[in-house]
């Protein structure tokens, strides 16, 4: 399945198949692509996140399922999904192997479809995508605030606990967070440290040490920090942090 996709040269991606889902990131030098990510294995299933950028998925083998506001999404071969940012969502474990592609990019501004399309030519035309070819067809179908952002209107909330904003808002700890996850399809608290999660990732990406991550983002110490950030992201923030300050 990693024939499919043709990854920098000299990049040791370390991919595998089989039960567990494996994950892997980096980011190339393209001012239209904020991260590439590699998904595959069968154990691909992630809790309720989102993201500070859009997340364009397109499998290339398998299928990849997700749940955004109580529907499905099933993925085939060949075809995309776009994960509009700060849109809550969680993906399914599969029972066979998958390998698809996640492109992180500026909300709001690629013609997902359009560039859905192209890659799925490509991949019947050449049998495999070349990671430079995908950059020139994501460049090719930037449309300049043509999507529409769909954005979770909860963001930059001015508080940092429930009970915060249960206060702020006059109502109960109970009476809030069934409001608010009526309304953003979330609860609260899973808000709160998805918000925090997208600030260590962005610190990461530009290099801060894990130990300074996690205490400026909030979390107790590195090891809660490690174990929230590969619960909703795949890896740990170590092997993120390599694998995205680098960009091939």
């Amino acid at each position: 399945m990693v024939a499919l996709f043709q990854f920098p040269k000299g990049m040791d991606i370390g991919m595998g198949t089989g039960a567990d889902g494996v994950w892997r990131y980096w980011r190339p030098f393209s001012s239209d692509i904020v991260e590439l990510g590699v998904v595959c294995g069968q154990d691909v299933s992630l809790p309720v996140h989102f993201h500070e950028e859009d997340q364009l998925t397109f499998v290339l083998s398998g299928r990849r399922r997700f749940l955004m506001k109580d529907s499905l999404f099933d993925v085939a071969p060949g075809q995309g999904v776009r994960i509009p940012a700060g849109t809550p969502h969680r993906s399914l474990s599969e029972s066979m192997d998958i390998f698809c592609i996640n492109i992180y990019t500026s909300p709001g501004v690629y013609d997902a479809m359009g560039l859905f399309a192209g890659m799925s030519l490509l991949l019947r035309r050449q049998g495999s995508i070349d990671w430079l070819d995908l950059a020139a067809i994501i460049k090719d179908h930037r449309c300049d605030g043509g999507m529409p952002q769909e954005r979770t209107e909860a963001r930059n909330a001015s508080w940092e606990t429930v009970s915060e904003g249960a206060r702020l808002a006059g109502m109960s700890r109970e009476g809030f967070s069934r409001r608010f996850r009526k309304q953003f399809g979330i609860p609260p608290q899973i808000f709160r440290l998805s918000e925090r999660l997208n600030e260590a990732r962005h610190l990461l990406r530009v290099g801060q040490p894990v130990a300074a991550v996690a205490a400026e983002t909030g979390f107790s110490d590195q090891s809660h920090l490690g174990r929230c950030f590969r619960r909703a992201f795949g890896v740990t923030p170590g092997h993120y942090r390599r694998s995205v300050s680098h960009a091939p």
